[in-house]
């Protein structure tokens, strides 16, 4: 995960189904996302997808030296 651009345009239009999780190397995450997804019938996607929607602005208006320190603590979701 080193691109910015991708890693932010990823959580705006898939953060719902983990995709950023899987891009972090957080697996288990990312399945517990769908997981939950899934349980609670979309209602979990929903706040997800309005979650991704702001970090991906935020990922897109850091600079890149602020996205290399704070890379591996971006959260974006439920579960986090």
């Amino acid at each position: 995960m080193n691109n910015k651009v991708l890693f932010g345009i990823m959580c705006i239009i898939f953060n719902s189904y983990g995709v950023p999780c899987f891009m972090q190397g957080n697996v288990g995450t990312g399945i517990k996302r769908i997981v939950f997804g899934v349980i609670t019938c979309g209602v979990i996607g929903i706040i997800n997808m309005i979650k991704g929607i702001i970090l991906g602005i935020q990922v897109l208006k850091m600079s890149d030296e602020e996205f290399e320190e704070k890379k591996a603590t971006l959260s974006s979701g439920i579960p986090s």
